[in-house]
């Protein structure tokens, strides 16, 4: 075999070596990212139903959706939906971006016209207020069909 093949063949090799481990740097990096917006979105969620339990006196119990987010093209909100005392309309907690949730938290961004009066909730702002005396569950069911009653 002349040189100019040896050499040929090693630089064959490295460049097969160099792709296949970029591959699997380019896997373990997407993971990794998939991991850190799961974490991000459970702590999204919490703060949606934290927001509700210091705005109003009352709740029990809170199902939480997945947590919606804009589209790339920005169509859409960053929010939950949640249902209350197990209402059958749930509230839109959360914020028109991203950026505002991460800015400003979560606001009450859609109810039904007989909130909060009907679900027996007191509106009474109280920041010392947890989740602790709440029966929370975090459920990726879609809520939103049930909402056709929002006042906003």
């Amino acid at each position: 075999m002349s040189k100019r093949r040896i050499i040929l063949s090693i630089l064959i090799g490295l460049v097969v070596i160099w792709g296949v481990s970029g591959m699997f740097i380019t896997k373990r990096h997407a993971e990794q990212q998939a991991v850190q917006e799961i974490k991000e979105e459970q702590v999204a969620r919490q703060k949606c139903a934290e927001y509700l339990v210091h705005h109003y006196e009352g709740i029990k119990t809170l199902e939480v959706s997945k947590l919606y987010k804009p589209n790339s093209i920005g169509g859409g909100t960053y929010t939950c939906d949640i249902r209350i005392n197990g209402k059958k309309e749930a509230v839109e907690i959360g914020q028109y971006s991203k950026k505002e949730f991460d800015k400003s938290g979560p606001d009450l961004l859609g109810w039904p016209d007989d909130f909060p009066k009907s679900y027996n909730l007191i509106k009474r702002f109280d920041a010392n207020r947890s989740l602790s005396g709440v029966s929370v569950t975090y459920d990726s069911e879609n809520l939103r069909e049930s909402n056709e009653g929002f006042t906003n």
